[in-house]
C-alpha cells in the first residue's frame, strides 16, 4: 500500500539548553531556580518535569551575556498548582539567558528516579515570508542528581522494622538496645521531616 503526500514535517531549529538547581537562599520550601539559554530569539518556553509542580515564579529575569539585565525582555509565566509544568510568554533575543523559579511540591529527592526537568521553546521562523511559530523539541536541563533517592520513605521503612523489634526483645538488655535503636531511627525522621 502506498501513502500519497507524506512529507517532511518542518522542525524548529532553535537549541537551547539550561540548568535547575536548588536555590541556595530559597524564600520557599523546596525551592529551585532554573535558567535557559537559547541559540535563537524565542517568544515563549514551558518548563516541565518528572517531579509535581507546586508552585514557581510568575515573572522572569533576562540577563544579557554581559549578566547584566536585559532592558524590554522578560516573560509572564502561567500553569495550574499542582502540575508537571508551566508555560512562559514574553521575548528574548538569542543568546541572553532567562532566569526564575519553581517548587516542587515533595522535596526534589523524594521519588523512586532521579529529578528531570525539560524546557521547550516557541520561535518564529520565516515560512515563504511569514513568521511562522515553531515549538522546538523538548531539551533536557542540566540537574544534580540525588545521592540518595526516597530518604524520608526509606528512614520511615526503617523505623518501623526497629521499633518493632521491641515487643520482640527476648531480654530487658535486648529491649533496650532495641529502645534506643528505635530512637535513633525516629530521630532520623524528625530530621527528614523538618530538612
Amino acid at each position: 500500500m502506498c501513502l500519497a503526500g507524506v512529507g517532511k514535517a518542518q522542525a524548529s531549529s532553535v537549541s537551547c539548553s539550561g540548568t535547575v538547581e536548588a536555590t541556595t537562599d530559597g524564600h520557599a520550601e523546596n525551592e529551585l531556580t532554573y535558567n535557559l539559554k537559547c541559540n535563537e530569539d524565542i517568544k515563549g518556553y514551558s518548563i516541565t518535569s518528572n517531579r509535581e509542580i507546586g508552585y514557581f515564579g510568575t515573572e522572569t529575569v533576562v540577563l544579557g551575556a554581559d549578566g547584566e539585565v536585559a532592558e524590554g525582555e522578560s516573560f509572564g509565566c502561567e500553569g495550574s498548582i499542582p502540575a508537571w509544568g508551566i508555560g512562559c510568554q514574553g521575548k528574548m533575543t538569542a543568546g541572553n539567558t532567562v532566569v526564575s523559579s519553581v517548587g516542587t511540591s515533595e522535596a526534589l529527592c523524594e521519588a523512586a528516579v532521579q529529578p528531570k526537568f525539560w524546557a521547550t521553546a516557541l520561535t518564529l521562523q520565516d515560512v515563504k515570508g511569514t513568521d511562522t511559530p515553531f515549538v522546538s523539541e523538548p531539551f533536557l536541563l542540566k540537574t544534580k542528581p540525588c545521592k540518595v533517592l526516597n530518604p524520608l520513605k526509606k528512614a520511615k521503612a526503617k523505623r518501623d522494622k526497629v521499633c518493632a523489634k521491641v515487643k520482640s526483645a527476648g531480654s530487658k538488655q535486648a529491649r533496650k538496645a532495641a529502645k534506643k535503636r528505635c530512637a535513633s531511627a525516629r530521630a532520623a525522621v524528625r530530621r527528614l521531616n523538618a530538612a
